[in-house]
């Protein structure tokens, strides 16, 4: 089996587990490490985008920004190993790592797919989204104003700090913070949570997540910012043409069995 490491190298705790994991993964396979690990211990190392050709399995050391910033340029499955703080994406906890890694070794594991959104501003496809997009005012405590539409048709007109477009796997993200609903990742749907509304009538919308909402932002709005999965920035303005939709690629994650209902049970009853 050919794997691929991905870590997060600003920690010292995630860079040692990652040794670990490449010492111990030399006697299964061919090892492919990202670049800023590689630098830590001085091997050859990949971009990303290279490492989805080369491996057949990613595994990613780290918390859920390092399995959101992998998984822009990964389509293989992921073993995220939690290394950092809640790791909701995660499958395995830094201590259960080796052993995790020897029931994937056995075959004794499956996939989970998850769907994921894509992103069109003026027709220009950006990367796409794991948990979320979301189009925000760029001033602090300044309001903007938009129109929401599924499919042309418009359902919303708000002003509000924001919106956010969450996949159901973005349910247990940004999107529960402001009152959005907990989804199940096998449901076909999206939420689109309106961020610190100024209306008491606004309230989270589940549209379907085939169908297409289109974002116009309303020319009395402020500076405005699209975010993707808290990591990618662009400036949007009213003459911007945003879309989102169903994106035909799918986030890939290792799994043991345990269900959804059984992590949110874990990392967000407290």
């Amino acid at each position: 089996m050919k794997w691929g490491i991905v870590c997060k190298s600003k920690y010292k705790k995630s860079v040692s587990l990652a040794k670990d994991i490449y010492e111990f993964l030399q006697d299964y396979g061919q090892v492919y490490l990202d670049e800023t690990f590689s630098e830590e211990i001085k091997k050859k190392g990949h971009s990303v985008a290279e490492l989805n050709s080369l491996a057949d399995i990613v595994v990613t050391v780290g918390g859920d920004g390092t399995i959101l910033q992998a998984l822009k340029d990964i389509d293989k499955p992921i073993f995220a190993i939690n290394s950092g703080g809640m790791g909701f994406l995660s499958e395995v906890e830094s201590k259960y790592a080796i052993g995790g890694l020897k029931q994937v070794i056995e075959g004794r594991y499956n996939i989970e797919e998850r769907a994921k959104l894509k992103i069109l501003v003026d027709k220009q496809r950006l990367q796409d989204a794991t948990n979320e997009v979301t189009i925000q005012t760029a001033q602090i405590a300044k309001i903007m104003y938009f129109q929401l539409s599924v499919e042309n048709e418009l359902f919303e007109t708000i002003g509000a700090d924001g919106v956010i477009i969450a996949t159901p796997t973005g349910s247990t993200s940004y999107s529960l913070s402001v009152g959005g609903p907990l989804m199940d990742p096998s449901v076909e749907a999206m939420i689109v949570a309106p961020l610190a509304p100024f209306r008491l009538s606004a309230r989270p919308w589940i549209i379907p997540i085939k169908k297409k909402i289109n974002i116009k932002i309303l020319p009395k709005s402020k500076e405005t910012k699209l975010v993707i999965d808290g990591h990618y920035y662009q400036s949007v303005t009213p003459d911007s043409e945003i879309s989102v939709t169903l994106s035909d690629k799918k986030a890939r994650f290792v799994r043991f069995g345990e269900s959804f209902y059984q992590m949110v049970r874990l990392k967000l009853v407290r």
